[in-house]
Formats: C-alpha cells, sequence, structure tokens
C-alpha cells in the first residue's frame, strides 16, 4: 500500500524513557514493587519500556471492577484497595493516565501513599507541556494545510479498528451534511491502513499521525478553537478534559447512537455507506482451502479484543476442544506473521478486512468476544455467536469503554439481525467475581460453552 501524507514533529516514547531513567535513579526503582494503573494501551507501553530498563511491573491495579482478575501481558489486574490495603512501605506506583491522574492521585492520598514518596505521575500535565503540545500541534496544522490548501477540513481520528469502521459507515452522509468537499482524515487510527479501502478512501485523504502528535494537534484545537483550526474531532469522547460518554448512560442509547447522532449530528435514520467486501469467488474458496478450512464445517474463533473485558485462553481452549471433538475444524484469526496463537490444536489463519466476509462465508461459523472484528464481519452469511461481558450498573459508570450487550450489541446497533449474543457471567449475586488470579470459574466455564455449543 502507497504510504500517505504523514507528519513528524520530533515526538516520540522518548520523553517518557527518560522520566523513567530519572526515577529509577532517585527511586532506586530496581528495589521497588512497581505497580502501574492506566488505560492498557498506555500501561503496556509503559511495560515494554520498563523491560528496556531491566524492570517489571509486580502488578496493575485498575478501578473497573470487570478487569479484575484478569492479566495484561502476564500481569495481574487488582482493585486498587484490595492490593494496596494494608498500606505497603516498598511499592512505587506510577499513574499513567493524562486524563484521570488527579482523581487517581487523591484516591492514593486516602490510601495513605505520598505523591513523589510512593508514587509519582508520568508526563505530568502542566501549563509548559501544555503550551509546548499547542505549539506543536500548531505546526502539525500549518503542515497539513501546506499540503492540501488552507481550505482544508481535517477530521481527527483515533482509536481502535471498530471505531473507524463505525464512523466511516456515516462519513459520507457526515461530508454532505457540513458541505465538505476538501477534507483529509488525520490521527492514530489502526483503521487507516486497515480498512479504508473498504470505504474507498485512499491514501491521499490520510495524514498518518502518532499518538503524541494527535494529542498536540487537538491540544491546539482545545487552545485555538475552529475559527483558527478547522478541524472536527470525531472521536470525541478521547482524551478530551471533560466527560461527554454520560449521555452514553441513557436506556436505548447505543454505541451506533454516538457515532450518528453525538459525533456527527445526522438524524437518527441516516442510512450508513456500504463498506466493498470481496466477494467468494473461485481464488478466494481456493485460498481457504490451502488455510485448511472444510467449507461449511469450520469455526472461525476471535478471542482477542481491544479492551481488557475478555475471556482466559484456557476458556478458549476448552471450547476449541470441545468444538473438534464434534467434528468441526477449528481456526484462530491471528496475524500470522505478526501474532503467535496461543491455542493449541487449532489452525492459525490470517486474511484482510476485505476478505473477511467471504472467507466467514466459506467457513460457516464465527464464535469470538465483542470486538472490532465483530463490526467489521456482522454483516458475513455464517453463523455469528457474539459474547458480551456481564453488565455490571455500579461498574458502568465509572467505565470509559462500555462493552455490555445492551450498548453495544450488534442487533441493538442495527449492523445485523441474525447474531446469537450471550453474556458470560463476571459476578455472582453476592458480589463474588467468576475471574481471578486469570482464570474463568470452571463451573461458569464449563456452562458458557456448554451454551456456546447448543446455539450451533
Amino acid at each position: 500500500m502507497e504510504k500517505g501524507f504523514s507528519i513528524k514533529a520530533g515526538i516520540s516514547n522518548g520523553e517518557l524513557m527518560k522520566e523513567l531513567k530519572y526515577l529509577n535513579r532517585k527511586y532506586g526503582l530496581a528495589g521497588k514493587e512497581l505497580v502501574a494503573i492506566g488505560r492498557v494501551e498506555h500501561i503496556q507501553n509503559l511495560m515494554d519500556m520498563l523491560r528496556a530498563l531491566g524492570l517489571h511491573l509486580s502488578a496493575i491495579v485498575d478501578n473497573d471492577t470487570k478487569k479484575e482478575g484478569l492479566a495484561v501481558n502476564g500481569i495481574m489486574v487488582y482493585k486498587p484497595e484490595k492490593y494496596l490495603q494494608p498500606r505497603k512501605e516498598n511499592v512505587f506506583i506510577l499513574i499513567y493516565s493524562p486524563k484521570y491522574w488527579q482523581d487517581i492521585s487523591e484516591q492514593f492520598r486516602n490510601l495513605g501513599y505520598v505523591e513523589k514518596k510512593q508514587f509519582v505521575v508520568l508526563n505530568k500535565p502542566s501549563a509548559r507541556l501544555a503550551l509546548s503540545m499547542v505549539r506543536k500541534g500548531d505546526r502539525i496544522y500549518r503542515g497539513i494545510c501546506r499540503e492540501y490548501g488552507s481550505d482544508v477540513q481535517a477530521l481527527v481520528v483515533r482509536g481502535p479498528v471498530g471505531d473507524f469502521y463505525l464512523l466511516a459507515l456515516f462519513l459520507e452522509a457526515y461530508l454532505k451534511k457540513e458541505k465538505i468537499t476538501n477534507y483529509v482524515l488525520a490521527g492514530d487510527s489502526k483503521g487507516f491502513t486497515k480498512i479504508a479501502d473498504l470505504f474507498q478512501i485512499g491514501n491521499d485523504r490520510i495524514v498518518f499521525l502518532e499518538e503524541k502528535e494527535t494529542d498536540c494537534l487537538i491540544q491546539a484545537y482545545i487552545f485555538g478553537g475552529f475559527k483558527q483550526y478547522h478541524l472536527h474531532l470525531l472521536t470525541i469522547w478521547q482524551k478530551l478534559s471533560f466527560n461527554p460518554c454520560l449521555v452514553k448512560y441513557r436506556d436505548g442509547f447505543t454505541f451506533m447512537d454516538t457515532i450518528r447522532t453525538f459525533t456527527y449530528g445526522l438524524p437518527a435514520d441516516t442510512q450508513p455507506s456500504r463498506p466493498l467486501f470481496d466477494a467468494l469467488d473461485k481464488g478466494l474458496a481456493e485460498l481457504c482451502a490451502e488455510m485448511g478450512m472444510e467449507r461449511g464445517k469450520t469455526v472461525v474463533l476471535s478471542p482477542y479484543a481491544y479492551s481488557l473485558q475478555s475471556l482466559p485462553m484456557h476458556f478458549w481452549q476448552q471450547l476449541a476442544d470441545r468444538l473438534a471433538e464434534r467434528g468441526y475444524t477449528v481456526c484462530v484469526n491471528v496475524d500470522v506473521k505478526k501474532e503467535k496463537c496461543e491455542l493449541q490444536n487449532v489452525i492459525p489463519v490470517g486474511f484482510t478486512f476485505r476478505q473477511s466476509a467471504a472467507v466467514l462465508a466459506y467457513a460457516g461459523y464465527l464464535i469470538g468476544i465483542r470486538s472490532g472484528f465483530m463490526d467489521i464481519t456482522s454483516n458475513a452469511a455464517c453463523k455469528k455467536i457474539v459474547l458480551y461481558p456481564q453488565y455490571i450498573e455500579e461498574a458502568v459508570a465509572n467505565q470509559w469503554h462500555r462493552t455490555d450487550l445492551e450498548f453495544c450489541g450488534l442487533v441493538n446497533m442495527g449492523l445485523c439481525d441474525d447474531a446469537v449474543e450471550l453474556e458470560y457471567p463476571l459476578m455472582d449475586r453476592h458480589g463474588e467475581m467468576y475471574m481471578r488470579n486469570g482464570h474463568y470459574d470452571e463451573n461458569m466455564e464449563r456452562e458458557m460453552i456448554d451454551l456456546i455449543l447448543s446455539k450451533l
């Protein structure tokens, strides 16, 4: 794929690495019990940097009840109160949360921990830093204008593939409503390189930015406004200094409404564009056969999700084994060139999103955790079983991502009408979690697998 226009503002993880090196020298992190809190992608990035310094996390803490007992790259997730109480003298907490660092800091103070002694805020916001980001964002914007003209409208997109897919469904309607003819999509969205072609969006319409470059562009917009910066923040719920997500908690409001109404301001009856998927022709049928699929008798598993509320690999292994016992060929959707399949006795398969509808129609069955992959493949002509984490009302008010059936169910969103959608329990009626130490309750696991098999 021909690379689109890309702007570099000299922003990298170098600043964070420099800060970690300083903290290591000052506090002797090698001798500390390191704990981190923040978004999953931030924690993964932090873990990579710590590893480069010969350091590692002992635990991850998170206020989201549904994440308790899960793991990120092998490191367990705990509720802060459970892990940090009673107070631990040798703990050193790394807060990596650009949005919620103030609330989190106050929470740790209330637990008896002292800032700059037992916890620090990484990349802590300041007026000086904000001004620097505005300047860098201004340079990025001016570079876009030089390349595309002073009348260009930049639509800022970030986040995972699924978000981009939903945004792209209504992009044409939004451009028509706003009478925009000269535009670019700018940001760090993972969807740019993977599914833009489904909507005939060429690289000439894309400005590829790094995460911090996108932060700077948004910071400039917040500072100068639309009159100075002709930007449209499409994923408006991400990384802004207010909480626009309260509307998500209203009954009957779905993630599709977030896109169509909240982001684009389009009427509720606005119809989405039709993505261009490849047809199941002779060439794709031969590809499926070469990958080891049996036509109409293959189950493709999709156990991975952008959000953390997934099921452990032990669950998927047990499901794969039970499917094989019933005579199904079991495949797992992975990037075979970059990812290692964690399951045994299955066939790793890799295909493009453009090929996905045809491949799944050939296979016959898809079982997966709710993810962006399920958005994109929602119209595939196959049996689809989609798994959602249990809706826990008290946890939802503290979540940035909602993954429950009511809010992001494929049928509720109008993406399809034939998906079998199931909730997997996370908590019993006494408040005890079914997910502990990275494992799902054995009895509940068996019940869920039996339920899934009954739906085939």
